[in-house]
């Protein structure tokens, strides 16, 4: 079957989520397994059981290497939703900024990215839909330039995938979270007021939103999501 070709009603739908196993990739996961994809998450360690990570099938995938990405979407023919979660957050001001800094959010946030979309864009079918974790500190955020420039990148990459993609039928978002509920971010602020935090699983029902037919007439969108 062509992968640009609609998919018959008999076809399993397949979703591939990047750093699925994280707070927020893991909500996908279970969003998407409930709406009866086929899913396959990404995940930087041997997950236990062997193969499997809650509610998807779990790959050990180098995504900072864009040989290992390639390799890891040539196991499907074709897929219908892509997730890109995988992603990190560190504070940096600007007046005591090092090298590993920089580097550190290019590699986590812009190149793992880059790759995934490099490496998936012949796997995706006409109509799949693809979704990019961005951040609303992407305009700019004191005391984590590095962090809110790489998420600034992101934002350009699913604009850029978007008009690339559209003529094939493939649609291509960002969604913006403000601060999530995550075991994390309570750790790290402890005195904070969660009632304004978002849940994964509601940022997660959001892209997945974005992935269906019903979002057939948004691309190219960086949607800010949160209480």
């Amino acid at each position: 079957m062509p992968l640009s070709s609609p998919l018959t009603t008999s076809t399993p739908k397949v979703a591939v989520v990047t750093g699925g196993t994280g707070a927020l990739g893991a909500a996908v996961a279970r969003r998407f397994a409930a709406a009866e994809y086929d899913v396959h998450v990404t995940t930087s360690r041997e997950p236990e059981p062997p193969g499997y990570a809650g509610s998807g099938r779990a790959h050990v995938v180098d995504l900072s290497k864009l040989e290992a990405v390639r390799a890891f979407a040539q196991k499907f023919a074709y897929v219908n939703a892509l997730v890109l979660s995988a992603g990190g957050f560190a504070e940096a001001r600007l007046d005591a900024l090092t090298s590993h800094d920089i580097e550190a959010m290019l590699e986590i946030n812009v190149k793992t990215a880059a790759y995934a979309l490099a490496a998936f864009g012949e796997k995706l079918a006409r109509g799949a839909g693809v979704v990019l974790i961005g951040s609303q500190s992407y305009a700019g955020a004191a005391g984590m330039a590095p962090y809110a420039a790489s998420k600034a990148a992101v934002v350009s990459l699913m604009q850029s995938a978007a008009l690339e993609w559209k003529p094939r039928g493939v649609r291509v978002n960002a969604v913006l979270p403000d601060i999530m509920d995550t075991p994390a971010n309570r750790r790290a602020m402890p005195m904070a007021d969660v009632n304004h935090w978002a849940r994964p699983e509601d940022v997660a029902e959001a892209i997945l939103w974005l992935c269906s037919s019903a979002a057939k007439l948004v691309s190219g969108n960086a949607i800010k999501v949160g209480v």
